[in-house]
């Protein structure tokens, strides 16, 4: 089972103005009793559940739909 923990709230805006909230989620793999704990991993995604990858510290990209979002 995969625990997801939401770590921040990212407010961002097209080049055309359009605005949304990237959400950033902590993910962490469960692992049996005893073994080594692994580094967490982040996941990207928009609050109506649209999958983002980021680029940089300032810039995302929707997979779905090929837009680039920077920081508001």
């Amino acid at each position: 089972m995969t625990i997801y923990e939401e770590t921040r709230r990212i407010d961002c805006e097209n080049a055309v103005g359009r605005r949304l909230v990237v959400i950033e989620q902590r993910k962490w793999l469960s692992i049996a009793p005893g073994a080594q704990v692994r580094v967490p991993v982040f996941d990207y995604m928009t609050e109506d559940g649209q999958i983002a990858n980021r680029l940089d510290d300032e810039n995302f990209l929707l997979l779905m739909t090929d837009e680039v979002f920077h920081r508001a």
